[in-house]
């Protein structure tokens, strides 16, 4: 007969899987090194299995070591979840999302904080745009790309991207008419992706719906200055300040547009087959997750903050 492993081996064996070294493990666990090697020996004679390769300078998991380490995860997580639920007196939501994304959420966000003041929405901004539920502590996620296919993962379409080129009217103070691809050559291009794929999705679909030979197109692909950014919000910011012009999403620049902070030289957008999908995990259901899910969902009329 088996015996549950207890708390300690188990968190023992995350943070030594994580770090694959005894000595750092100890460290970021605050035990000696013997203490950890000691709960990592207990592990694997409880469970019956070697679950890692002690090498001289380090460790590696084995194959049934690479397969426990998500299942620890996701079970030690889905345990701090629930001490969190019931020891918070507010009903509490961790939601991760694109640091893009966030100057369209935040107004959502706050008027949903002031009709339910009783659920408190953490808010987590990162550069990298998917999530691993089983690793990650958040309840909720936007995701960037192409709908989640797991099959333990739930996800809504929020909106699909449509790309356009976007720039600072002040950049155009003394152009009295709309911007040709070929003319905006004179600007600085700003660049979310190091491949300039933005640009070159948009610049392909320019070139086909003008009907341009295909001899010719790579011609417009080439801009005189370019300037490289490691976010989308971080080249549109750029682009709003009147360093060039970026290739946007037309929903995440609408507030900027509307208020006339940016203007789109040329009308002309793109779909680029990708969009911002709303995820959670299919094993937490919450009340208060299925509100926020529902409110972030709605049209724009529930948005009631102050206008620009």
């Amino acid at each position: 007969m088996i015996h549950t492993p207890t708390m300690k081996e188990l968190q023992s064996f995350l943070v030594t899987a994580q770090q694959l070294n005894f000595t750092t493990a100890a460290q970021v666990l605050n035990l000696t090194q013997g203490a950890v090697s000691r709960q990592i020996s207990s592990l694997e004679t409880r469970l019956n299995i070697r679950l890692f390769n002690r090498h001289a300078r380090g460790l590696t998991l084995t194959h049934k070591g690479t397969e426990f380490l998500p299942l620890v995860e996701n079970a030690l997580n889905q345990i701090h979840r629930a001490v969190d639920q019931i020891t918070n007196d507010k009903q509490q939501i961790k939601l991760k999302v694109p640091s893009c994304i966030t100057s369209w959420l935040l107004p959502k966000l706050m008027t949903f904080q002031q009709q339910y003041p009783e659920i408190d929405v953490e808010l987590t901004s990162a550069i990298k745009h998917n999530i691993n539920f089983a690793s990650e502590p958040f309840d909720a996620a936007i995701c960037y790309g192409q709908p989640p296919r797991q099959k333990d993962l739930i996800s809504y379409l929020l909106f699909e991207e449509q790309l356009a080129p976007v720039c600072s009217p002040r950049l155009l103070a003394t152009h009295e008419h709309t911007l040709a691809a070929d003319e905006m050559r004179a600007f600085t291009w700003l660049h979310a992706t190091p491949q300039k794929s933005d640009w070159s999705l948009w610049l392909s679909h320019i070139a086909q719906k003008s009907a341009i030979p295909e001899k010719m197109a790579p011609d417009m692909k080439q801009s005189e200055q370019n300037q490289h950014f490691a976010t989308l919000d971080l080249a549109v910011s750029a682009a709003m300040q009147g360093f060039g012009i970026a290739i946007g999403d037309i929903t995440l620049a609408r507030p900027d547009l509307d208020a006339g902070r940016l203007v789109m030289p040329n009308p002309n957008s793109v779909a680029s087959g990708n969009g911002y999908y709303l995820v959670r995990p299919k094993n937490l259901q919450t009340a208060s997750l299925d509100l926020l899910f529902d409110w972030l969902q709605q049209p724009e009329s529930r948005e009631s903050g102050p206008q620009v």
